[in-house]
């Protein structure tokens, strides 16, 4: 087993390699700056990449995609959010058929972000996209997916919020209950779809080899205000300012600010019945 990921230098990719590692399973990351041993150069600007050390790959993972919550969503922001997932995603694909490589494996991520929101209804792999900019970015980003769908391991991860201490949602939440401005953004009964970083890791390790096809990565649906409640004793800090107002949230990051103040609550019925994730509750943080 060769293993490329690409999207390796983010959160979830470092993680995943140093999974891999441990289990001495050859690990190689694709990325712009290559440095190291274990790097294969790509530039997905001239749609090229070393052709050469792509070919002795078998099994591919695809983190890529510019971060969802790291910039307010302009038009510019959006056309950006959709390309680096669209147009990579596809751009993967004509470079495997290039290179020869036959992959025995494929593990694409996505978002459980793709019904719009709701404070009633659990979403299943089964229901319809919604209409909003999000449900529409998921819809294309899994179309790109399925160009490896012929692979016989084959497998799409719709994520939920991704917690560890070690970054990603978890750091930005806690960024301000560091400083003493922490507060529950909008009501704070809002379901969140969520699931720990180990538990993300063990799952993209096993459906290398374990088709799941479309699956929910997601352990849990908890309210806002309990999963910052837990990050906040989890940095043994009280939040003592009150919850602050949708329509500020809103005026602050715009549509964005929806993903922070809307409800979504997902099922991983499908996710259990194939592995047994770590259920880790918010108190293990």
């Amino acid at each position: 087993m060769q293993v490329l990921i690409a999207g390796g230098s983010g959160f979830i990719g470092r993680a995943l390699q140093h999974h891999l590692n441990a289990q001495n399973i050859e690990t190689r990351v694709l990325t712009r700056n290559a440095s190291k041993p274990y790097h294969i150069a790509w530039s997905p600007k001239d749609k090229s990449c070393d052709l050469e050390q792509l070919s002795k790959t078998t099994h591919l993972v695809n983190l890529t995609g510019a971060g969802i919550a790291d910039q307010r969503w302009t038009q510019r922001r959006k056309k950006e959010l959709l390309a680096s997932r669209v147009d990579t995603a596809t751009l993967l694909h004509s470079l495997v058929q290039q290179s020869g490589a036959t992959l025995q494996g494929y593990v694409g991520v996505s978002g459980v972000n793709a019904f719009g929101f709701s404070a009633e209804k659990v979403f299943n792999e089964t229901d319809a996209f919604g209409q909003d900019f999000l449900s529409s970015v998921v819809q294309q980003w899994e179309s790109a997916h399925r160009l490896f769908e012929s692979i016989p391991c084959f497998t799409i991860l719709r994520l939920g919020m991704v917690l560890s201490p070690e970054g990603g949602a978890y750091a930005k939440i806690a960024k301000p209950i560091k400083l003493g401005f922490g507060a529950v953004p909008g009501k704070g009964s809002q379901l969140v779809p969520w699931i720990h970083l180990n538990d993300v890791v063990k799952i993209i390790h096993q459906s290398m080899e374990t088709p799941l096809g479309l699956v929910h990565g997601v352990a849990q649906n908890s309210t806002m205000k309990e999963i910052t409640q837990a990050i906040a004793h989890r940095e043994q800090r009280t939040l003592y300012l009150p919850n602050i107002p949708t329509i500020i949230v809103r005026l602050i990051f715009g549509e964005m600010g929806k993903l922070l103040t809307e409800s979504l609550s997902v099922s991983n019925t499908k996710l259990l019945a194939s592995f047994k994730p770590n259920h880790l509750q918010l108190s293990n943080l």
